[in-house]
Parts: C-alpha cells; sequence; structure tokens
C-alpha cells in the first residue's frame, strides 16, 4: 500500500514516552521520521528497539539545535502527500488522523486541522479544544476563524506544496509553531476542520526546560521575550510577502490573547508575591509593544468563538485586572526592551524550603 502521511518527530531525552508516542503513529498508510536530536537519555537506543518492531520508522539524528532544526531535517525526508509534526511526549488518534488526510485529499484543501485532547497535570480529567460549526474555513471571507485557529503545528495536517512555506530556519526557541502556523493558513487562504480530536497533548507543568515550561512560567521574563519575539517573526513574514495590513487584526488579537495567558499566570503564580505589581508592569509591556491593542475588534468583542482555553485566560485576566483595579491603559512611555529587563528586576518570588 502507498503512503499516504509522513509524521515527524523531534526528540530529546523523551525516552519513557516514545513507545507510546509512536505506537500512536503506526499505520499501513504512515512514514514516521524520527529526529534524535542529540538526546543524553536512552532514547536513542528506544528508537532503535522501535524500529525492529516496526519497519516503518525512518530515525535521523540531529546535535541539539532545537525543535526547529528537527523538524527541518525531518522536512527533507517527506515523500508522501502530507507530512505532519508531533511531539515525543504526545500521542495522535490515528483513525481520525488518517480520516482528516483522506478528507483533505478529497477536498483538495492543503491544511487540515482537528480537535485537541489535552491532558493537564495533575487533572485527571482532559479538555477537547472546542467544535467548529464549519468543516472548510474561508480565510478571506471569515477572518475572525483566522484568530481563533490555534497558533500550534500540533493539531494540523499538511499538504507537500506546504513545505517551502515551512522549511526555513527560525531563531525561536519558545513560540516557534507561531511564527509559521499563520502564514501557512494566509498563504493557502483556506482549511479543512474536523471536529474529531486528532491529537492528544500531555503538558508537563511549567517547571523544567521544555518549551511549553519556558513560554509559560512567569518567574522570568524569558517566555514573554519569546512571545514578543515569535510575533515580531510572524509579523516580518506578512509584511515581506505583502499581506500584513489584511491580516493585521487578526494578528493582533492573537498576540493580545496569548499575552493575556501569561497576564492569567502572573495572577494565579504560586510563586510571585508582588502579582498586582507585576500586572501593572505586564499591561505595561504589552501598551508599549502593541499600541492601541484595546481597540483590536475582537478584543472588543471579547474574543468571541475562541477555544475555550483562550476565551478562559481573557476572561481571568480582564476579571483580575478590574478586581485589581488595574488600568489597562497604564504605560510609562518605556521602550520595550526596557521593560523586559525590568521585569526579572523588579519580580519577587517566594523562596522555597529545602
Amino acid at each position: 500500500m502507498n503512503k499516504l502521511l509522513t509524521v515527524i518527530i523531534p526528540i530529546y531525552n523523551t525516552d519513557k514516552y516514545l513507545e507510546r508516542c509512536i505506537g500512536s503513529c503506526v499505520h499501513p498508510e504512515v512514514n514516521i521520521v524520527a529526529i534524535d536530536d542529540g538526546s543524553t537519555d536512552n532514547s536513542l537506543n528506544t528508537l532503535e528497539c522501535l524500529q525492529r518492531k516496526y519497519s516503518s520508522i525512518e530515525i535521523l539524528h540531529g546535535n541539539h539545535q532545537g525543535a526547529v532544526h528537527a523538524r527541518r531535517v525531518g522536512l527533507a525526508h517527506v515523500n508522501t502527500k502530507y507530512f505532519s509534526f508531533v511531539d515525543s511526549d504526545d500521542k495522535v488518534r490515528i483513525k481520525p488522523y488518517m480520516q482528516l488526510c483522506r478528507d483533505l485529499d478529497m477536498h483538495n484543501i492543503k491544511v487540515g486541522n482537528g480537535r485537541m485532547t489535552v491532558y493537564l497535570p495533575g487533572i485527571n480529567i482532559p479538555f477537547t479544544s472546542r467544535k467548529w460549526k464549519k468543516d472548510i474555513v474561508d480565510f478571506l471571507k471569515d477572518k475572525k476563524e483566522f484568530s481563533n485557529t490555534t497558533c500550534s503545528f500540533l493539531d494540523k495536517i499538511f499538504h507537500y506544496d506546504t513545505i517551502p512555506l515551512l522549511d526555513q530556519d527560525s531563531k525561536q526557541t519558545v513560540y516557534e509553531d507561531m511564527e509559521f502556523v499563520y502564514y501557512v493558513l494566509a498563504k493557502n487562504k483556506s482549511m479543512l476542520h474536523s471536529n474529531s480530536s486528532i491529537y492528544e497533548y500531555h503538558m508537563r507543568g511549567i517547571e523544567g526546560n521544555s518549551t511549553s515550561a519556558i513560554g509559560l512560567n512567569m518567574d522570568y521574563s524569558n517566555g514573554v521575550r519569546g512571545l514578543l519575539s515569535a510575533g515580531d517573526s510572524m509579523v516580518r513574514k506578512f509584511q515581506n510577502a505583502g499581506i500584513y495590513e489584511e491580516f493585521q487584526p487578526e494578528l493582533e488579537a492573537i498576540m493580545i490573547k496569548l499575552f493575556f495567558q501569561r497576564l492569567h499566570n502572573v495572577f494565579f503564580s504560586s510563586t510571585i508575591e508582588n502579582k498586582e505589581e507585576m500586572a501593572y508592569h505586564m499591561i505595561d509591556i504589552l501598551n508599549s509593544y502593541l499600541p492601541g491593542w484595546q481597540n483590536n475588534p475582537y478584543y472588543r468583542e471579547h474574543f468571541q468563538g475562541s477555544e475555550y482555553n483562550d476565551y478562559l485566560f481573557y476572561l481571568s485576566s480582564s476579571m483580575n485586572l478590574k478586581l485589581n483595579k488595574i488600568d489597562e491603559n497604564y504605560q510609562t512611555g518605556t521602550d520595550t526592551n526596557t521593560l523586559l529587563e525590568q521585569y526579572d528586576k523588579k519580580i519577587k518570588l517566594h523562596i522555597k524550603s529545602s
């Protein structure tokens, strides 16, 4: 049987999750390209054992240059009509995953999107992203759905023709998906959506060195820096392609929602002592980075139709801004880079007892 899909899996020190992840991707129509990015645990040995069990696995090697580089290594080995990216500590739901591929084929659409089921640490009940009212989305006619699409690679499947848009270098270490996802969507103008859950995202918490941990941890400025840097890179792609003005409100809405998620993490941090002061500082950063964000049409509509988590983070942050009487127009006139430097100097953290 001819293969239909290549699954690209960058791997770095995720030995204990590999059998679950790769086992979930095994299918007669699937090639698995696993890139060991210089793991120092037993990941490579586990991969080799799995390769003996599943002949569809191709093992490639990297030297710890990060997920973007590892994915590009994998893209060079795609020889199927469709491809996708999977994190090595997650798993796919293979039946709806493959059905999305076949539906893409039937409708001749280059990008597919499915629902994602998220497993949070310490919470026994997972949640699944929202159902959509449409299966075929025309982003030129429905811009709201553009801004409501997740910034992740993981719940998407791509046609071979999109490789030139994705096979590009990036300096991002967090939010690296965002830099590319919306650009690919805008260039292809449409997307096919499945209301089946095709992907299981297993979050391991905000402590540690994973990209999710760095992006969500507000004990230091790295996550906010990464978000703003990725936002700048995303905007440059749109500007260079001459389509920035066409999608400007949607790109700004995406940044506001992600920023409010970080603001939520400040308010509900178990380690930050001066929450109110840091919330003021975050609003100052947002006003410096994105002047006039309060006038964004999607913000003014309270992000209707957003993913559940995006909406809840927005609602939580908005409520806490009001409860703490923090003016969303607060700004000191300081430039963004200086404010980011000040973040790490201002923040006061609980000292953990040994």
